[in-house]
């Protein structure tokens, strides 16, 4: 490196590549921007100037590894595990992690600002300054607001351009768009059960070892979540019996004692095969049962209604506008006379035929046994695809031989319209069975979610109470079928077709807006459909010398040592108050992070003697990193059964909420559209299924080189159905529906069963020879999903195709 090279300055190099640039003129998106040196490898020589820094990692992996980055000649050259965290097994890493130098440095950011010159959905842009961008979002977001009224303009993040904190969205009392419909299917099942967020296991993953049996139902955590497939080997070395249901041969089923190849789209009925099988054999717990759950609670018959008293208990938090509800009562054995639940001079039936006010009541378990009864094994298996000894003995194996888990994906199963029902029987099966709130028992995400560590208290940045987000009248993935007022859109990160399925349906719609803007690091798939693109950093790029706060592993997790925003991004948080600016509002922000992370430490140690010497400059001395004295090997959350946050506090299986849609009980329904029944598999015969992969998250890492060389977009097919079309490994392959198409490689996959295709989640539209993911993907909503916590699940799965060589 000569002596000119060492002396120019990072921002004097880059107005001199923004005037190259600008020379380019008209573009394509890509090369918008020239790059120099700054994507070239980091010098390996005796000269260099080296230094580590520390991070923490994705937050949408749900686990924020600490990372410890040497920067060489300011540029990162590697990233490995943090050697501060105080427990060894959370000195983690994945590929995602590793492989952040080629994402870091990829020849896909975005570089510059710039505005579209030719039609929506071309991608042609010239670049243009930061002043002139953000003074044009700006301009147009007021002209909306002043023609049709605050409720016109959308905010939405979704990316790790600014998923920390949305300050701009409350500002503006913007539309944010409502439920997600993202992973959040099974969850509406659980949810009216066990309380909001159960879906979230109350013990942590780390007692999986504890565990006789382990059913891994539609998660595959060894490439999805592979820094927690640690707890789940940790339970096959102790002996724990792992069970993988899942259409296809997973990593995780590769580990598994048992795999189960469920037909896509009815885990439901082999769940509800394994209910069958506890109660008429007499496995449930009939102790938990009683103490636990609303087993006893009585209905009346006649109106499918519970019965109950004038005594007021809390509505269910879990439920859309729901009313509060009178305490349920049940039959005491003592004085043969209804009576309060809670009352504890009770001796509650658990079955029995009586009459209350003239109306004809029973018990919830004794209408559980009556829907039971209407339902077969035989069903259970012919709709499954699981020979139904298997799912006796299944059943008897998860009741009988316990303590046991169920460790459910946020993926998979449930990505199907009927994703509730599987949540609703997957919690009367845990319920009925005792397997919850003791040692080695429990369900839910096991995969860096709920109770694993414990959590650090701090400080929220809080804005005046009169900016705050605007109501969202319409969800956002229903805009494109539902009249809205929505006439101006910015995004951090690629929310229409990441958060969407039929993606064209939801671009065409993008189309018809006054006005879209973009704040993204890559050329996402939407990116080509907006007026203003605004250029942001990666979490490893900070005009100052910290960036986020994080708390995670039982850590406190100051991100520092940033290196300098490459090209002329900017951090999340400087964008945001650039834009505040042009309402006159940026003195309501942090003006850095700096600021920001010392407010959210100021006072805490008052709140919670834990914190006590977790200080903004402790954390820097001791490189970013802090460790809360619980953390350790030993570390686990008490996570008892005796209160759920339900109206009565118990486990409430019966929803009398839905009993006016025959949904009371988990009564089985097809999928959508994914169902051996369908007509439509006269012509479209194949099952499409997605999936999370160790190589993304969602669209993230589509951008890494090294990642696209291996995992680029690939369709599995199983041997069968490729010979049956004439199609080998390496073939371009056309996939395609009545909603659309798109070509990608074919990967002949013997861990497929037949008539099932799977693609990892969605990338780049750019990374396709043509088409798009999801232009084949559902957009089907549930009526019954609009009355529920999360709202409408979207059916990625729930998917029929045709497949032939492009």
């Amino acid at each position: 490196m000569s002596e000119t090279q060492k002396t120019l300055s990072r921002r004097s190099f880059l107005k001199g590549t923004g005037a190259a640039a600008g020379a380019l003129g008209l573009a394509g998106a890509a090369g918008v921007a020239a790059t120099g040196n700054l994507l070239a490898p980091a010098n390996a020589h005796a000269e260099s100037e080296e230094r580590v820094a520390h991070l923490c990692h994705q937050f949408h992996c749900l686990t924020g590894c600490n990372l410890k980055c040497t920067i060489r000649d300011e540029k990162i050259s590697i990233i490995e595990p943090s050697d501060l965290v105080k427990d060894k097994k959370h000195s983690t890493i994945c590929l995602r992690g590793i492989n952040e130098v080629d994402h870091i440095y990829s020849e896909d950011r975005i570089k510059v600002p710039m505005k579209r010159v030719g039609e929506r959905g071309e991608g042609k842009f010239e670049q243009i300054s930061w002043d002139e961008a953000i003074k044009t979002i700006a301009d147009n977001l007021k002209e909306a607001q002043q023609k049709y009224g605050e409720g016109s303009v959308f905010i939405r993040k979704s990316t790790e351009a600014g998923i920390g904190f949305d300050f701009i969205t409350q500002l503006l009392r913007a539309d944010s768009g409502g439920n997600w419909g993202l992973d959040r299917g099974q969850a509406n099942g659980l949810g009216p059960a066990f309380g909001p967020w159960s879906y979230l296991p109350n013990r942590s993953a780390w007692e999986m070892k504890d565990a006789a049996t382990i059913i891994e139902l539609s998660h595959n955590p060894l490439e999805s979540a592979m820094v927690w497939s640690r707890p789940l080997m940790d339970a096959k070395e102790a002996g724990a019996y792992i069970v993988c249901i899942d259409p296809r041969f997973t990593g995780t089923a590769a580990k598994a004692n048992e795999w189960l190849p469920v037909r896509p789209g009815t885990d439901a009925a082999l769940i509800q095969g394994m209910l069958k099988a506890v109660v008429e054999n007499g496995w449930y717990d009939e102790e938990f049962v009683m103490a636990h759950t609303s087993c006893p609670y009585l209905v009346n018959r006649t109106t499918g209604k519970s019965v109950r008293s004038a005594e007021v208990v809390a509505p269910n938090p879990t439920v859309v506008g729901a009313e509060e509800v009178g305490a349920p009562l049940v039959w005491d054995t003592v004085t043969n006379a209804p009576a309060l639940y809670d009352n504890p001079d009770v001796v509650p039936a658990l079955e029995g035929e009586w009459t209350v006010d003239g109306q004809p009541v029973t018990t919830e378990f004794a209408l559980i046994k009556e829907w039971l009864g209407t339902l077969t094994l035989d069903w259970a298996a012919e709709t499954s695809g699981i020979d139904k000894q298997t799912i006796v003995d299944l059943a008897d194996r998860y009741a009988n031989n316990g303590p046991a888990i169920i460790d459910i994906g946020l993926g998979g199963a449930d990505k199907y319209t009927n994703a509730d029902v599987l949540g609703h029987s997957t919690a009367m099966l845990v319920a009925l069975c005792g397997q919850y709130g003791k040692k080695g028992a429990g369900y839910g995400s096991y995969c860096g979610l709920g109770a694993n560590d414990p959590a650090a208290t701090m400080n929220y940045w809080v804005l005046p109470e009169e900016y705050h987000a605007g109501e969202s009248p319409v969800a956002m993935y229903d805009m494109p079928y539902t009249p809205n007022n929505i006439h101006a859109a910015l995004t951090f990160g690629d929310a229409f077709t990441l958060e969407a399925g039929a993606a064209q349906d939801m671009l065409n719609w993008v189309k018809t807006l006054d006005f879209f803007a973009i704040v993204d690091l890559y050329f996402s798939s939407a990116v080509d459909y907006a007026d203003v693109v605004l250029p942001a950093c990666t979490k490893f790029e900070c005009e100052e010398n910290v960036k986020q706060l994080r708390d995670s592993m039982g850590h406190v997790m100051l991100a520092n040592g940033m290196v300098q925003p490459l090209f002329e991004s900017k951090s999340d948080l400087q964008i945001e108050r650039l834009l505040a600016a042009q309402w006159g509002l940026e003195d309501l922000l942090p003006k850095t992070y700096e600021e920001l992370a010392r407010f959210s430490l100021e006072g805490v140690a008052e709140l919670d003697p834990r914190m006590e010497g977790i200080t903004y400059e402790a954390l820097l001395a001791n490189g970013g990193v802090m460790a809360l004295p619980e953390t350790g090997d030993d570390f686990m959350p008490d996570g008892t059964a005796d209160f759920f946050l339900t109206p009565s506090t118990r486990i409430e299986l019966y929803f009398e909420y839905l009993s006016d849609q025959g949904q009371a009980l988990p009564v089985y329904e097809d999928a959508n559209e994914a169902y051996e029944a369908n007509p439509k598999k006269a012509t479209y015969p194949l099952y499409f299924t997605q999936g999370k992969s160790r190589y993304r998250i969602h669209a993230y890492y589509s951008a890494s080189e090294w990642f696209q060389e291996d995992f680029g977009p690939r369709i599995n097919i199983a041997p069968e159905d490729a010979e049956a079309r004439g199609i080998a490994t390496g073939d371009d392959v056309r996939v395609f529906n009545d909603r659309g198409s798109f070509v990608a490689t074919a990967l002949v996959n013997r861990s497929l069963q037949p008539g099932v295709l799977f693609m990892a989640e969605t990338t780049y539209t750019r990374y396709y020879k043509d088409g798009f993911l999801q232009n084949v993907t559902n957009s089907a909503r549930l009526e019954r999903g609009y009355s529920m916590f999360f709202g409408p699940q979207i059916p990625y799965n729930d998917v029929l195709v045709e497949v032939e060589k492009a």
